[in-house]
Order: C-alpha cells, then sequence, then structure tokens
C-alpha cells in the first residue's frame, strides 16, 4: 500500500478517536452534574437538622435559666427594703352623693349665673336636696374643714394616697367629724347644704373637685356620672 492510501485511514480513525473522546467527556459531565444536583439539594437540610438549632439551645440553656433566676433574686433583694406598692382600690372612686342627683355643671368653662360671667369651672356640680347626704369618695384622711366663708360656704377637703385630694364645697360638715379623722370611701361626710356664695342662683347642689398633687382635674376622671 502507497503512502498516499495511507494517509486517508489514517485521518478517519484520529476523527473516531476524537468523536469518542468527545462523548465519553460529555457522559462524564452530565454524570457529574446530576450527582453534584443530587447532593446540592440535600445537604442543606443535613447540616441544618445536624447542629444549626440544637446546638444554640443546649448551650443556652443552662446560662439563659440562670441569668434569669438571678434577675430574679436581684429584683426581690432590690424590693425587699423598699416601699410596698398600694395595691388597694383606695383611688376607686364613687359618687360623692346619691346616684338620683343630677351633674348640672362640669369641668370645663361655663357661665355663673350668679357671678354674670364665664369662668373655668374646677369640679363638678351635683343638683340635690339640701340635706342630702354626701360621702367620702374614697379612703382618706381629713385634711381641713371651713366654714362660714363668703364665696364658698362650709368646705371639706379630704387627703389621699398617691397624691389625689378631693375638695366638698357648699357642705353641711357632719357633727362628730373633725381634721385629722381617717374615712373609708362611702363613710358619711356631711350633708348638702343651702345654696351661698358665688354659686347661690345654681340651687341646693355639692361642688365637688379632684386634685392631683396639687393641680386641678376633670373628677370625670374617676367618676362614672349621667350627665343631666
Amino acid at each position: 500500500m502507497s503512502e498516499q492510501e495511507k494517509k486517508p485511514k489514517n485521518k478517519k480513525l484520529l476523527t473516531y478517536y476524537l468523536i469518542l473522546g468527545v462523548c465519553i467527556l460529555i457522559i462524564a459531565a452530565i454524570t457529574v452534574g446530576v450527582i453534584f444536583a443530587v447532593t446540592g439539594t440535600q445537604s442543606p437540610d443535613i447540616t441544618i437538622d445536624a447542629g444549626g438549632t440544637s446546638q444554640p439551645d443546649e448551650s443556652n440553656s443552662g446560662s439563659s435559666d440562670e441569668e434569669n433566676s438571678g434577675d430574679e433574686g436581684n429584683a426581690d433583694e432590690g424590693n425587699a427594703g423598699g416601699d410596698v406598692q398600694d395595691t388597694s382600690t383606695a383611688t376607686v372612686f364613687i359618687l360623692p352623693v346619691e346616684s338620683t342627683a343630677a351633674a348640672t355643671n362640669c369641668y370645663g368653662f361655663y357661665y355663673n349665673s350668679t357671678l354674670d360671667r364665664y369662668y373655668l369651672h374646677t369640679g363638678i356640680d351635683f343638683s340635690a336636696d339640701a340635706g342630702t347626704e354626701v360621702y367620702a369618695a374614697i379612703d382618706g384622711t381629713v385634711e381641713s374643714i371651713t366654714t362660714g366663708d363668703i364665696l364658698k360656704g362650709s368646705v371639706i377637703t379630704l387627703s389621699h394616697t398617691g397624691g389625689i385630694t378631693t375638695v366638698y364645697t357648699f357642705i353641711e360638715p357632719a357633727e362628730n367629724l373633725a381634721v385629722g379623722d381617717s374615712v373609708s370611701r362611702g363613710d358619711v361626710i356631711g350633708a348638702v347644704a343651702e345654696a351661698a356664695g358665688e354659686e347661690y342662683k345654681e340651687g341646693a347642689h355639692l361642688h365637688f373637685e379632684v386634685y392631683a398633687n396639687g393641680s386641678a382635674v376633670d373628677p370625670e376622671l374617676y367618676l362614672e356620672i349621667e350627665n343631666k
């Protein structure tokens, strides 16, 4: 066989080998890709289950309990010698007069027919017949009893816990009531008096005020009343 006849046969063999090699590489690449795809989708779940959540819980279980118990201990120790918080119903008000009394003038600016002018009305007027019993709205101590005031007639002032003060104006004080006496919520401290002084044209009524740390506040913040 001549050299010229051998060259075409060698070229064909070389082409076959190249095609075979390429096919092998393609098959190998596909196989590797499938393996990585399968293992890649499964590996995150295995990693999380293995220790992603369990180890932090185990490591913190002891320390968190100890820290919490320590905090509770410190809180108890801190409060052991401090003032005891008042959890009674001392600031739960009741109406200072019977529920049938009408709330005629409430907290806010209003026209005073006696003085013929508008001004800030710092309390609530409960219209009631003279002689109607007046009650302590909350537990407290008699701070002062004033009688014969030209503008306000008689006034009883009670002091309470939490910086609260209640004032009862146009009232006839109970005979046995004295400054310094302790009164309970609902105790009778006097009776509605005839209208006098700066509100005498309003008719017989109790003028009731509430002060918080020395400042007048709307009594309706503490009372549930029906305005009439």
